[in-house]
């Protein structure tokens, strides 16, 4: 039987299932990468509302990795929503200790879908500090922006993006994988799709399980992409359905 890379993911419960910690968990399985869990926040939701969320402290979340980083070599992570930016600051230390070549990716999610923010202010400082430790940074048209308000130059400069095309103003559904050398544009594939509850964690997390696989990065996110809207248009409901993904070659 083919070994398996081992991939982690530090998200929120949803009970649902259609984001955050059991969505990654689900797409981890699918790219036959094995998935860790770490809860960072019990949230109670559904498809289509947000009730309340409950954030797990620092030590919590580091008592959970430990463990796991004692017997295994981690080779990516996803990192979901987190209490603050000092705590991610101080888990992306602890996880790069482990292994200094992890791959990090942040989905930055700075509010529920259907529900409230989850963070007050950021401070610039560890913000910038976050960034340079993290391989890949998921954010969509708002949350780019809103990060950048803070920072003295472009998110570009501190980390890989790739921006998310749901928003995108000018070219709906093309997202944007943007370095210091090149900028990358990745086009749908799918001419219409069906929303769905937790489509960020589900990309964020094919990213993450293609990186754990050896593809570089432009690869990573290619084959996301293709991941992504398999699931979009599984079904016309706000719950998706995962699949194995069609493995193909990517034209760079």
């Amino acid at each position: 039987m083919k070994f398996r890379p081992y991939a982690l993911s530090i998200a929120g419960f949803d009970p649902s299932a259609g984001a955050g910690l059991l969505a990654d968990i689900k797409t981890f399985e699918q790219h036959k990468v094995y998935g860790f869990g770490v809860c960072s926040a019990l949230t109670c939701q559904n498809d289509s509302e947000f009730f309340s969320v409950e954030w797990v402290g620092i030590d919590k979340i580091l008592d959970q990795i430990r463990p796991l980083t004692k017997r295994f070599t981690i080779t990516s992570c996803k990192i979901g929503i987190i209490s603050s930016l000092e705590m991610l600051e101080e888990v992306a230390h602890f996880l790069k200790k482990h292994n200094r070549d992890i791959r990090l990716v942040w989905d930055p999610v700075l509010r529920a879908s259907a529900g409230p923010r989850f963070h007050g202010p950021f401070d610039a400082g560890v913000l910038q500090r976050v960034l340079e430790m993290t391989d890949l940074l998921t954010p969509n048209f708002p949350e780019m922006r809103q990060l950048e308000n803070l920072l003295p130059q472009k998110l570009l400069f501190y980390s890989n993006v790739l921006l998310k095309g749901g928003h995108n103003p000018e070219k709906p559904g093309i997202d944007l994988l943007i370095g210091k050398e090149r900028c990358m544009e990745i086009p749908a594939g799918a001419s219409r799709i069906f929303q769905k509850h937790g489509s960020g964690c589900v990309l964020s997390a094919a990213i993450t399980a293609r990186l754990a696989l050896g593809h570089s990065l432009p690869e990573s996110c290619t084959l996301a992409k293709a991941y992504i809207e398999s699931f979009l248009n599984s079904n016309n409901s706000l719950l998706g359905y995962h699949s194995s993904p069609t493995e193909k070659k990517v034209k760079l």
